[in-house]
């Protein structure tokens, strides 16, 4: 089961990683995908920094956790799209309701339900392991 919960969360990295491709070198694509239109060059700016920096610290700090089957590293892997959660629902609250707006809420809602369930799993480990 160590093993397992090491791969998922290397898998929610990874995928970050991914995403992080798109959002610095496809960013036109992000218009269909996302809703995002970027306006010249300080909007594709904002979008590699903001959202694929966000990727990116999720993907690393993923990575580092199940490397290192840190509980540090995991709540911090957990904190980053905890908040962008938290920023959806203020959206929610102040834009109103779409399907498109409520799709990567289920995701995030997923993946900080993955996160938290392996966070409480290795919490009750011994050391070292």
């Amino acid at each position: 089961m160590l093993a397992v919960s090491r791969i998922l969360v290397a898998i929610i990295g990874l995928l970050s990683l991914l995403s992080v491709y798109q959002h610095w070198f496809d960013v036109a694509a992000l218009a269909d995908a996302r809703g995002i239109v970027t306006v010249g060059a300080i909007g594709a700016a904002n979008i590699r920094a903001d959202i694929g920096g966000l990727f990116l610290a999720i993907g690393v700090f993923a990575i580092v956790a199940a490397w290192k089957r840190s509980l540090f590293w995991l709540a911090a892997t957990w904190l980053l799209p905890a908040l962008a959660l938290a920023g959806r629902f203020v959206s929610l609250a102040i834009d109103g309701s779409s399907p498109r707006v409520i799709e990567p809420m289920v995701v995030e809602a997923v993946v900080l339900t993955l996160l938290g369930g392996v966070y409480l799993y290795w919490k009750k480990l011994p050391e070292g392991l």
